[in-house]
């Protein structure tokens, strides 16, 4: 499979096709691509799916996808590194680096279209509009203002994950899932608030009744779900060649090398070398 390669920390691109050019590929980067206009088919990660105007998808570095143009499409590109955050450190790198992994590691991402608020769209569209003119101008703090507006991107996305569930049972049990599931990926970052002392405390439960109804509705014990997620970010950034040891051990809330080496240990059996070796190599 062909994987695209990108240096730069922010390339936008604008363009409108009726024969995709590219064949199934990744890439080494981020992209959020929007749909401005045109229909097709979207072959994202093994599924095929009809894309329209104003659909918008979000791709990790790990997807694999291509279109497939029945009706002359307009594509407005998104493609950026982590190091892009980097480049405005008033504005907490780290913060918007978490977000961005909450959003990657949503199962919803890789299915499709991630608007589910049809007013959205048109908000959507407009900000990129903004940002193509302002990219494209390239003046005094037009980096700034496509970064603020990026942002605002993202805000919209999470607004649309969060508010916009449609689960079946929607009981007073299952509404209460649906919280933890979503104090868990906001806290994802800091061990103290995923205590289960911690969270009973924050949704006024005994600890017993929060672990027993996980248990029950997601399967598998509160603990080891916590695990099992912080295992795979861990795991992903470790695959992105991005942060040192000892960055990583501060963000993801570990004291120190030595606690974040022993997580990785006690949870797979593997030294944290080999699981570094083995992420680089997926």
């Amino acid at each position: 499979m062909k994987r695209y390669k990108q240096f730069n920390r922010l390339i936008v691109n604008d363009f409108t096709a009726d024969v995709w050019q590219h064949p199934l590929h990744n890439h080494n980067h981020y992209e959020i691509i929007f749909i401005a206009s045109g229909a097709g088919i979207h072959h994202l990660n093994k599924r095929l799916m009809p894309y329209k105007a104003g659909h918008l998808y979000l791709l990790g570095p790990e997807d694999e996808h291509e279109f497939i143009i029945e009706k002359n499409t307009r594509f407005i590109y998104f493609k950026f590194t982590k190091l892009y955050f980097d480049a405005f450190p008033s504005d907490h790198a780290a913060r918007w680096i978490r977000d961005l992994d909450e959003l990657l590691n949503r199962p919803e991402r890789k299915k499709g279209d991630l608007l589910k608020m049809e007013p959205d769209r048109i908000t959507i569209a407009t900000l990129f509009e903004l940002i193509i003119k302002e990219y494209q101008r390239n003046e005094v703090l037009s980096k700034k203002l496509v970064f603020e507006w990026f942002k605002s991107i993202l805000m919209i996305l999470r607004r649309n994950w969060n508010c916009c569930g449609t689960p079946h049972d929607r009981s007073a049990r299952s509404v209460l899932t649906e919280e933890l599931l979503e104090y868990i990926e906001m806290h994802i970052y800091d061990p103290k608030m995923l205590r289960q002392k911690a969270i009973a405390e924050h949704f006024h439960y005994s600890p017993n009744y929060i672990g027993s109804l996980f248990k029950d509705k997601i399967g598998t014990s509160l603990k080891s779900y916590i695990q099992q997620y912080r295992y795979n970010l861990l795991e992903q950034r470790l695959a992105q060649g991005n942060g040192s040891t000892k960055q990583l051990a501060l963000e993801f809330g570990f004291t120190d090398e030595s606690h974040l080496h022993r997580f990785v240990k006690g949870f797979s059996g593997k030294s944290f070398m080999e699981l570094k070796t083995f992420a680089s190599r997926s």
